[in-house]
């Protein structure tokens, strides 16, 4: 990258600093507090969540193990 380019580039980064508009503080405040919602939600729900994977993996090992069962005779 030669002097000319890097000019440019630093000029256009400068216009794209002062073209930007910041979000207001009600919006700021309202995401943050959105993102403590979810956070807080997941950390709660975690445990049935897994609970639920592990019902699910239970009963597809169940009916593997039936159908087998069937399909020999053995039940």
């Amino acid at each position: 990258m030669n002097d000319a380019r890097f000019t440019r580039w630093l000029k256009q980064m400068e216009g794209a600093r002062t073209d930007s508009v910041l979000p207001e503080a009600d919006a700021i405040w309202w995401r943050a507090q959105l993102r403590q919602r979810l956070a807080m939600e997941e950390r709660v729900t975690r445990p049935l969540r897994i609970a639920e994977q592990l019902a699910c993996t239970v009963c597809l090992l169940a009916a593997v193990v039936l159908s087998a069962l069937l399909k020999w005779g053995k039940l």
